[in-house]
C-alpha cells in the first residue's frame, strides 16, 4: 500500500475530530446560552407572577378596606393568605422607617433584614435574588404599597341620632410591600439542563476519544506501512545494487524475484521475464537446480558458460538454495550469480606472471651463462677481423661474426632486465620532459622511416616516478609503434593526469596495420614477436616496468573511433601526498 493511501486514512478521521470539536464547543455556548436564556425567562416569568400578586394583594387590600370591617389585622391575615402558595417564600411589609409592620409566616422581624430599596414611582417594581441562611435561593419584589381607601373614622355628633359618616381616606404612604418567590422549580430545571449537557458532554467526550483512539491506530498502521514500504525499497535498493545476479524461483522454475544484473548476466529481457521459466536458460540437471528443488541439495560454485544479449560468453559461477516454509516445503530455490570474468583474468594473471617468473629464472641462469662464452668469443673475432686487412672475404666474415656476437649480447642483455627484480625508484620527475627525451631518441629511426611522431602532453607538471623506467617503456613503445607504421604515416605518445581516480595516463598510438585479435593475448610473453629481427621481449620489459609502478597497461586495435592502427595505453596511480 502507497503512503499516499494511507493519508486518506486521515480525513475521515480528522473529519469527526472536526466535528466532534464543533460539537462540543457548540453544546457548551448553547447549553451556557440555554442556562442563561432559561434564567432570564423564569426570572421574568417569576417577575410578572410577582408584580401581578402584589397587585392582587393591593386590590385585596382596598376591596377590605371599603368594608366598615376592615382593621389593620386584618391586611396581615391577608399576607398570611397569600404566603400559603408553595411558590410564595414569603410577603412582608415594611414602613418608612424600614420596620417590618405586617408579614406572613416564616419572617422573624427581628431576625430578618427588611428590604427597603429605593423607589422613585408609584407602580415601580424593584427585584433581586437573595440568597437565604440554609443556601437556598429566593427571588423577592418590592413596590411602594399604596391603597386608596383606609378605615372610615366615625364622628359622633352630640344631642343628635347617631349617624356614620366616611371621611376622607389615608393611604400608607411610605410603606413597601415586599414579596419572596421560591426559586426551587427554577433550580431544578437548571439542574436538569446541566445534568442533560453533561451527559451530552461525556457522549461527545466518549467519541472524541473514540476519534483519537481511532486516528491513534490509523497513526500506528501508516508508521507501520511507511517503515514497511521503507524496508521494501531498502531492501529492493540493496538487491538491485549487488554486485552478483541474485533470482529466486518457484517449484516449477518459473523467476519470482531478480535484480537487473541476473538478467544482463543470463541475456534475459526484463519485459519477457514473467513468461519464460528459467530451464529454458539454465540446464537443472546439470547445475544441480533439481535436487534443490526435489531433494533440497543445495549447489555451491557451479562454473558454467553463458551468452548475453550481445553474444559475449561470460563464465560465471552459480550458487543455489532451497526456500523452505515453517513445515519444510520446498516452495522455490534462491539462485546467486557471480561474474567471473575479472577472476578468469586474474587467474589468467597470475598463470602469466607465474609463467614469467619461471622463464626469467631460466633467462637469467642462460644470460649468465652465454655472456662469459661471448665475450670471448667477440673478442677472437676482433682480433682475426683487424689481421685479415689483406684479405678483404675472411675480413667481411669476422665483422659479421661480431655483429651477431653484439646482436646475441643484446638478447642477453635484455634477458637480464627482464629476469633480474627491477624495484620502481620513484622521485619527483617531469613528465613532459620525459615524453619529450623519449621523442627525441627515437627520432632518428622514425627519420629513417620517414614516420611524423605527434605529441599531446596536458599540464601534468611534477610526479613521482622512476623516470629510467619509464623511458625504457615509453621508448619501446615509441620504436615498436614506429616500425609498425607504414612509411609516411603517424605516430602519437601523450600524457594525461586523470584527477577524478589520480591516474597518470600515456599512450603511443599508430596507424599501421594494427595486431590480429589472435595474437593480442600473447603479445606480453617473452620471446613472442611477430618481426624477424625481434627479440620479443621489449613489451615483456614494458609490462614489467608498468608492474613495478602498480600500474597497468591497456591495448585497443583499432583504437576508439579508427577504423585501424594499434593503442597502447599506461595508467599509472598517483600518491597524492607526493605530489
Amino acid at each position: 500500500m502507497r503512503i499516499l493511501s494511507s493519508k486518506k486514512l486521515y480525513l475521515p478521521a480528522l473529519s469527526i475530530v472536526a466535528v466532534v470539536g464543533f460539537l462540543l464547543v457548540f453544546i457548551t455556548v448553547s447549553t451556557h446560552r440555554n442556562l442563561n436564556r432559561e434564567q432570564a425567562r423564569a426570572l421574568h416569568f417569576f417577575y410578572r407572577q410577582g408584580v401581578a400578586l402584589l397587585r392582587s394583594i393591593e386590590a385585596g387590600a382596598r376591596t377590605g378596606m371599603k368594608s366598615l370591617k376592615w382593621q389593620e389585622m386584618t391586611l396581615g391575615s391577608l399576607l398570611q393568605e397569600t404566603a400559603k402558595d408553595t411558590d410564595i417564600a414569603y410577603v412582608y411589609l415594611v414602613n418608612e422607617h424600614g420596620r417590618i409592620v405586617h408579614h406572613s409566616a416564616g419572617v422573624q422581624p427581628g431576625q430578618m433584614t427588611a428590604w427597603k430599596p429605593v423607589l422613585t414611582q408609584p407602580n415601580e417594581v424593584a427585584s433581586r435574588i437573595r440568597t437565604l441562611a440554609d443556601g437556598s435561593q429566593v427571588y423577592e419584589l418590592a413596590k411602594f404599597f399604596t391603597l386608596m381607601y383606609a378605615p372610615a373614622t366615625v364622628h359622633r355628633q352630640p344631642d343628635a341620632v347617631q349617624s356614620e359618616q366616611i371621611v376622607e381616606p389615608h393611604s400608607h404612604r411610605g410603606d413597601t410591600i415586599v414579596l419572596g418567590m421560591n426559586m426551587t422549580a427554577i433550580e431544578a430545571a437548571q439542574r436538569a439542563d446541566i445534568q442533560h449537557a453533561v451527559i451530552m458532554a461525556a457522549i461527545i467526550l466518549v467519541l472524541g476519544s473514540g476519534t483519537l483512539f481511532f486516528i491513534f491506530v490509523i497513526q500506528n498502521y501508516y508508521l507501520v506501512d511507511r517503515t514497511l514500504k521503507q524496508t521494501e525499497d531498502y531492501t529492493r535498493q540493496v538487491v538491485a545494487s549487488m554486485a552478483n545476479g541474485l533470482l529466486s524461483i518457484d517449484t516449477e522454475g518459473r523467476i519470482v524475484s531478480y535484480n537487473r544484473l541476473a538478467l544482463a548476466l543470463l541475456g534475459l529481457e526484463e519485459s519477457k521475464i514473467q513468461e519464460r521459466s528459467l530451464d529454458r536458460v539454465l540446464d537443472f540437471k546439470a547445475s544441480g537446480i533439481d535436487h534443490i528443488l526435489n531433494k533440497q541439495v543445495p549447489v555451491l560454485e557451479y562454473e558454467f558458460i553463458c551468452r548475453n544479449k550481445t553474444g559475449q560468453t561470460i563464465p560465471l559461477a552459480l550458487s543455489a538454495t532451497p526456500i523452505c516454509d515453517a513445515g519444510g516445503q520446498c516452495s522455490g530455490a534462491v539462485i546467486i550469480l557471480r561474474d567471473l570474468s575479472e577472476i578468469k583474468q586474474l587467474q589468467q594473471r597470475v598463470k602469466h606472471s607465474e609463467k614469467l617468473a619461471a622463464i626469467g629464472e631460466l633467462a637469467a641462469g642462460v644470460a649468465h651463462e652465454i655472456r662469459n662464452p661471448l665475450s670471448s668469443i667477440r673478442g677472437f673475432a676482433q682480433f682475426l677481423k683487424t689481421g685479415l686487412d689483406d684479405r678483404p672475404k675472411e675480413r667481411e666474415y669476422a665483422a659479421t661474426m661480431v655483429q651477431e656476437v653484439d646482436r646475441i649480447n643484446r638478447v642477453v642483455t635484455d634477458l637480464l632486465t627482464f629476469a633480474r627484480p627491477m624495484p620502481a625508484t620513484l622521485a619527483p620527475t617531469d613528465v613532459s620532459e620525459l615524453v619529450g627525451h623519449c621523442i627525441r631518441l627515437a627520432k632518428p629511426r622514425a627519420d629513417a622511416h620517414r614516420i611524423n611522431i605527434h605529441t599531446r602532453v596536458s599540464d601534468v607538471s611534477i610526479l613521482p616516478l622512476d623516470g629510467n623506467q619509464m623511458t625504457q617503456a615509453l621508448l619501446n613503445l615509441l620504436l615498436n609503434a614506429v616500425q609498425a607504421a607504414d612509411p609516411g604515416g603517424q605516430v602519437e605518445i601523450g600524457a594525461e593526469l586523470q584527477v577524478s581516480d589520480s591516474r597518470l595516463v600515456f599512450w603511443v598510438e599508430d596507424d599501421g596495420q594494427g595486431i590480429a585479435a589472435d595474437k593480442l593475448e600473447k603479445i606480453f610473453e617473452p620471446f613472442f614477436t611477430t618481426r624477424e629481427a625481434g627479440t620479443g621481449l621489449g613489451l615483456s620489459i614494458v609490462h614489467k616496468i608498468v608492474e613495478n609502478h602498480h600500474g597497468e597497461i591497456l591495448v585497443a586495435c583499432p583504437p576508439p573511433g579508427k577504423v585501424r592502427g594499434c593503442r597502447f595505453t599506461i595508467r599509472i596511480p598517483v600518491d597524492k601526498e607526493k605530489r
